[in-house]
């Protein structure tokens, strides 16, 4: 397997030349006709057609065009350098553990990452847009879909992986029940996610805090998706419908700044803050103009949180959970 090396993240301030933009770009794709297309050149490691590489571009920013708006958040190459910052990020944090699950990594044959992003998990996986790379190892394939669509692409799954998937899923117990058929008896499941909501161990609360108030309003914007941007607290209930047994959970704190005198959390915490403001610009493309946002709030709001993440005297951090259930052998 893989594993991406750290790098290092300046901190200085790099976030002001986010723009904000709306996109209303409408385009439909035939899902059997491009399953039946064949193309030379491509081997069997690589199912990832040409037809799929068509973007749309709005004020800058890139985004698929493959059930365009399903996932409205850009994939050009801000938005990929900031995934690979949040890998680089989870394996600081969780000391490159990349799951979990009480696996015995022995008898684990096949995996199936859901999401995959840029493609750092390098196992056969599944996403909606084509940003992964051309030449992969022999036993990995990229798949471009949609998880919420009927699975075609493989069966009895030793391990089923999502990171920072439900948020974005409309009917994440439909996704897991997917997921509980495909998976072999006694495979394990794990979920992936931030909670999106502020946290702090300290005595004062942080309720009118400027990413606090920012963190509300993406709720608001994710549900104009049909999506909760909280999900991730409701993992272990929707595993349990789904027919999971032995849930189990864990979580690790994501520092919103570099105030822990802990070296690696401060690291983590250069990551996060640094991610977190570049995530601001993918909001504000389309989700927070639905709310009817103007240009100009979306800046201001976006400071106010940039300059807020370098408060060192607020000790706020967001929440990493690990939710993973088994299949019943």
């Amino acid at each position: 397997m893989v594993i991406p090396q750290s790098y290092p993240v300046s901190d200085e301030d790099q976030d002001d030349e986010a723009e904000f933009s709306a996109s209303s770009v409408n385009y439909d794709t035939d899902r059997d006709s491009l399953a039946s297309e064949e193309h030379d050149g491509y081997n069997e490691s690589m199912s990832l057609l040409p037809s799929l590489y068509e973007h749309s571009y709005a004020h800058g920013r890139r985004y698929h065009r493959y059930r365009h708006g399903r996932y409205p958040i850009p994939n050009d190459e801000d938005e990929q350098s900031r995934e690979e910052m949040l890998h680089a990020m989870m394996l600081e944090a969780t000391d490159g553990r990349l799951f979990y699950s009480p696996l015995d990594e022995r008898s684990v044959k096949k995996l199936v990452n859901l999401g995959t992003g840029t493609g750092m998990w390098p196992i056969e996986r599944t996403d909606l847009s084509p940003i992964q790379p051309y030449w992969v190892p022999v036993n990995v394939k990229f798949y471009v879909d949609d998880v919420e669509a009927e699975w075609m692409n493989g069966d009895d799954f030793d391990f089923v992986h999502l990171r920072n998937m439900i948020a974005v899923l409309r009917a994440p117990v439909d996704v897991l029940r997917q997921a509980y058929e495909h998976l072999s008896p006694g495979g394990w499941i794990e979920l992936q996610d931030v909670n999106g909501q502020v946290h702090t161990d300290d005595d004062a609360g942080l309720e009118d805090w400027f990413l606090s108030r920012f963190t509300q309003h993406k709720v608001d914007a994710y549900a104009q998706f049909g999506t909760n941007a909280h999900a991730a607290v409701l993992g272990g209930d929707q595993l349990r419908e789904a027919d999971f047994v032995n849930i189990r959970h864990n979580y690790i704190k994501l520092p919103y700044g570099t105030w822990p005198k802990d070296k690696v959390m401060l690291i983590v915490g250069m990551y996060y803050r640094t991610a977190c403001a570049k995530f601001f610009s993918a909001l504000g493309a389309i989700h927070f103009p639905l709310l009817g946002w103007r240009k100009a709030e979306m800046e201001v709001s976006c400071a106010e949180c940039r300059q807020g993440m370098r408060d060192p005297n607020v000790h706020a951090y967001g929440k990493m959970h690990f939710r993973s259930g088994q299949k019943p052998a």
